[in-house]
């Protein structure tokens, strides 16, 4: 009897990982933790199998092969964990569900910046990105919407979620390669530039948008929080249409 061929593109989520070897003490589960650990401590979340393997006292990265397939192999492995860290409740009310799913992955971001970068590069097909995605829409279901928008509902949320992480990611990096690590620090830095752009008159509403600034009294910018319930103002209007229809 011949085998059932693989897919296309050697996804991780067809093969079976062999059981533990005694002599090497590796597994699957001790790869990803330790790939998420070094992610989470470098500045931009990258990672490779030569620090992973070195992290889990294995001689040679070729060894963790067996058990991820490949670096794509262990980046999707990595993804679909940090999908677990993130809830979605039983559906019922499905602004409550949404504003829940949006919290609840942005604590994981929060935690994993990485993750917004990756997740942006690879479908959700893990089991815990499924899951995920299965509970958003089902607290959609209620709405009764064509599938397309039912998507969008879960798409919106996450999207916002991802996008704020991808800047949380990327000022963590600036922060690591200029050295200005503190709010103030960075403020100081940013200063001269500013001043010259509000003189320039090349532009003058974001020269005015700079002058209605309180730096020490308003945040520069929406939390992720307004954000969120910015957007689901925006969904609830498009519910309301749908239902009008």
């Amino acid at each position: 009897m011949s085998s059932t061929p693989k897919p296309p593109g050697g996804l991780v989520w067809f093969d079976e990982p062999p059981p533990p070897q005694a002599t090497d003490q590796l597994s699957r589960e001790r790869i990803v933790a330790a790939a998420i650990a070094l992610a989470d401590e470098d500045a931009r979340g990258e990672i490779t199998m030569r620090a992973v393997a070195a992290r889990l006292g294995s001689r040679s990265p070729m060894a963790l092969y067996r058990y991820v397939g490949s670096k794509d192999g262990l980046t999707d492995l990595m993804v679909d964990e940090v999908y677990g860290e993130i809830t979605v409740p039983t559906p019922g009310d499905w602004r409550t569900c949404l504003r829940e799913l949006g919290t609840s992955a942005w604590a994981a971001v929060r935690r994993h910046p990485w993750f917004a970068r990756l997740a942006f590069s690879r479908p959700p097909f893990g089991p815990r990105a499924l899951a995920v995605y299965d509970a958003a829409l089902a607290a959609v279901d209620e709405l009764h919407l064509d599938a397309a928008t039912r998507i969008g509902f879960v798409n919106t949320v996450l999207g916002q979620v991802l996008a704020s992480g991808l800047a949380m990611l990327e000022e963590r990096a600036t922060r690591e390669r200029s050295g200005l690590h503190t709010e103030e620090a960075l403020a100081e830095a940013a200063r001269p530039y500013l001043a010259r752009i509000a003189a320039d008159g090349r532009y003058p509403h974001y020269a005015k948008w700079l002058a209605d600034r309180n730096p020490g009294r308003d945040p520069e910018v929406p939390t992720f929080e307004q954000l969120l319930e910015w957007q689901l103002d925006g969904l609830a209007k498009l519910a309301a249409t749908s239902r009008g229809r």
